[in-house]
């Protein structure tokens, strides 16, 4: 008799779950649920799994914290993978000057942040206050104003989708704003490069930048940050402002009354509220100025 799916992943003892509602690991709170849950601990254990989806022609889909993500309301049909375990550690191997660090994909950004204020080490400051992994914030070149994670990037270990992993260097990668050609590959593991400073000084330069944030953004409520990209030098929060869609409501859903450009789940909202809100707003903006919101978080279907 033919093996099934669940039976393979629990013979590699590949922790999996059926029908696991994806609204519980997104930061906006919404989501159906995934065909199959699967969390990996090890490399081995994710080949494993890269392999079984490969056999059954099953889509995969690697999910980090959550946030900068839109997940539909319908069952997403395959594998939606978590990288724990192994891919959760970090080493930081210091010299006189700087600190080489060697971060797994799982490893979250103020986990990142704080081991490196802690040993007066600078470089990771820009990341302050962004709820997500080091791969995604890879993938999209996470940070603000004040720097981006690719500013310290020395190479980083991927996969593609039949599990075949090598290491780019940072030449071969293309890093721009809220992007980067690692798209479409599996974020596995990262070396970076941070420089010797102090701890009072780095931890002052977090401190101002998330009371910034704190000031700014709608921080303690159920959202997936920034929804659209700045067009050029504009803002996108201010030409929704703009267009007095602060605190339009649609469904479950809002546009936040602190920044313009972030939407906010009331805890009732779906996917289905957020994208018709997501439409009004392009419409109001294009309407008024000519320009074209693009979307910075991404749609998972």
């Amino acid at each position: 008799m033919k093996e099934t799916i669940g039976q393979k992943l629990q013979k590699l003892n590949i922790k999996a779950k059926f029908q696991e509602p994806l609204s519980k690991y997104t930061t906006l709170r919404i989501g159906g649920p995934a065909e199959y849950y699967i969390e990996v601990r090890t490399v081995d254990q994710f080949r494993e799994t890269m392999e079984i989806a490969k056999e059954n022609n099953v889509s995969v889909f690697i999910l980090g914290w959550g946030s900068n993500l839109l997940v539909a309301d319908e069952v997403f049909e395959g594998f939606v993978v978590r990288l724990k375990g192994d891919f959760e550690k970090m080493v930081f191997e210091d010299s006189v000057d700087e600190c080489i660090v060697t971060a797994g994909a799982g490893v979250r950004l103020p986990f990142l942040l704080n081991r490196s204020i802690n040993d007066g080490y600078s470089g990771f400051e820009p990341l302050a206050g962004i709820p997500g992994t080091v791969g995604g914030a890879l993938v999209i070149n996470a940070g603000g104003k004040w720097g981006t994670i690719s500013d310290c990037v020395i190479d980083v270990k991927v996969s593609d989708f039949s599990g075949d992993i090598k290491v780019l260097r940072k030449k071969d990668i293309t890093f721009g704003y809220r992007t980067s050609s690692l798209e479409g590959l599996i974020m596995l593991e990262a070396k970076f490069r941070i420089n010797k400073s102090s701890k009072d000084k780095v931890l002052k330069k977090v401190t101002g930048y998330l009371k910034k944030r704190a000031e700014t953004q709608p921080i303690g409520t159920y959202n997936a940050g920034s929804i659209f990209k700045n067009p050029g030098k504009k803002s996108a929060a201010k030409l929704i402002d703009e267009c007095g869609l602060k605190g339009l409501k649609i469904g479950g859903v809002q546009v936040s009354e602190k920044h313009a450009n972030f939407i906010v789940n009331n805890g009732k909202g779906t996917a289905d509220d957020v994208h018709k809100l997501i439409s009004e707003i392009k419409n109001k903006v294009k309407e008024k100025f000519g320009i074209s919101l693009e979307l910075e978080i991404k749609l998972i279907k």
